[in-house]
């Protein structure tokens, strides 16, 4: 077990290096992964002072839940993260404008686009309102997720819309900001964040990196309220807390690192792993493909997370409710504390080669998706059941990556038309 003042040295030196790259590469993987790993040590920070406590859910698993153990877990996700953040460091290169398009060409698109933009943002508007109350968990609840797509556009159309129409130009910042709204549920949390962050990221794209840096570190704060707050709610009447009881209860959660028992999920993980259930070696990256496969057509299709692998070999009742236990968790699962490094590693080739292809725009959509890269990272690093966490993010951007896809086409076509007139 890591010394504890050796594993917050690691951390400050971790968070350093992370900010002399992006100050030097303009690229935030590092800084995200940095942050995210003081943001799981906050967890044990908070059971050591008496702020919070150990998480008590009965699994009908005899669970220990000591600091010793959270130590040892701790310095697992420390581990990965150090590997798979100086692997990205190490190989990560800057990327060369491949796709010549212009901010021009990215507006003559937008707007050729609007009707089939506008009936998906009516279609789904009408589905999360109406009928996404009435069907049951699962992919058609996830389906609402869309809409995140279809408000971002829908910002781009407002940013995009000339002054000199300003009746117009207010109108779709009122359907931004109504539709944004009733994205905030306790329900599904990410829906909101989904675009709140990349249109955020968006506004600050040409702000000075030592700025940014500042308004990252506000804006992780404001995200870690609005996250809370949809979990208070989850509990409380909304109309019967006001604003500054809101915020007060939520300030409390993030106190308590209630949001952040990723620690715990681990720890639960690691007791199973290979005590009760023999190691994955794979099958959670594979469930990423395989999970869309409806259950009738493939009956003994891989169950999600271990609960629920453990309950059905064990004969006992199957229960939803799961604890995520980091990215870092479902290497272990897969292979042991040996796959924590491995797969860290593999991992920081992934995010090289999806950072690089997402910036080699020359226009702002390298921002816009950089935006979308790293908000999908959020329900992904605190994983624990990956591909359902995969699923969440494709169903909330399906929608930009068919615009995206088609608009790739639109700009061969129109160089190749410019190039022979």
């Amino acid at each position: 077990m890591m010394d504890r003042n050796i594993v917050y040295v690691i951390l400050l030196v971790n968070l350093l290096v992370a900010i002399f790259f992006y100050l030097n590469k303009k690229c935030e993987i590092p800084l995200f992964l940095a942050a995210f790993n003081i943001l799981v040590e906050y967890r044990v920070i908070a059971l050591e002072i008496g702020n919070s406590q150990f998480v008590n859910f009965n699994y009908q698993i005899s669970f220990i839940f000591n600091l010793e153990l959270a130590y040892i877990i701790s310095g697992l996700i420390l581990l990965g993260t150090s590997v798979l953040m100086y692997t990205f460091i190490f190989f990560y290169k800057q990327p060369k404008i491949k796709i010549k398009d212009s901010n021009a060409y990215l507006k003559d698109f937008l707007f050729s686009r609007k009707k089939y933009i506008f009936i998906g943002l009516g279609v789904f508007t009408f589905f999360q309102l109406v009928l996404a109350s009435n069907i049951s968990d699962g992919y058609g609840n996830l389906s609402k997720l869309a809409n995140s797509s279809f408000i971002i556009l829908l910002f781009l159309f407002f940013l995009n819309t000339k002054t000199t129409k300003l009746y117009t130009k207010l109108f779709y910042l009122g359907m931004f900001l109504f539709i944004g709204y009733i994205t905030y549920s306790s329900e599904l949390r990410f829906q909101f964040l989904g675009w709140m962050i990349p249109v955020g990221y968006f506004l600050v794209r040409k702000v000075n990196p030592v700025y940014k840096l500042g308004v990252m570190l506000v804006g992780l704060f404001v995200i870690m309220v609005i996250f809370s707050a949809a979990r208070v709610m989850r509990y409380d009447v909304k109309s019967e807390l006001s604003t500054e009881e809101l915020y007060e209860e939520s300030y409390d959660r993030i106190q308590e690192s209630d949001d952040v028992n990723f620690i715990d999920g681990f720890m639960m993980m690691y007791q199973v792993y290979p005590q009760y259930l023999d190691h994955t070696y794979g099958i959670e990256h594979l469930n990423i493909l395989l999970r869309p496969i409806p259950r009738t057509i493939w009956q003994g299709k891989p169950l999600a997370g271990w609960f629920q692998n453990y309950q059905e070999k064990y004969g006992l009742e199957l229960v939803k409710i799961g604890f995520s236990p980091t990215l870092y968790g479902v290497f272990y699962a897969e292979g042991g504390e040996a796959a924590i490094p491995l797969l860290s590693i593999v991992w920081a080739f992934l995010l090289i080669w999806l950072y690089r292809s997402l910036s080699m725009y020359n226009s702002d959509l390298s921002a816009l998706l950089i935006g979308v890269l790293l908000t999908a990272l959020i329900p992904i690093f605190r994983s624990g059941d990956l591909a359902g966490d995969f699923a969440i993010v494709f169903m909330s951007y399906w929608p930009i990556i068919i615009f995206v896809y088609q608009y790739k086409k639109y700009v061969r076509k129109r160089i190749r038309l410019e190039c022979n007139a």
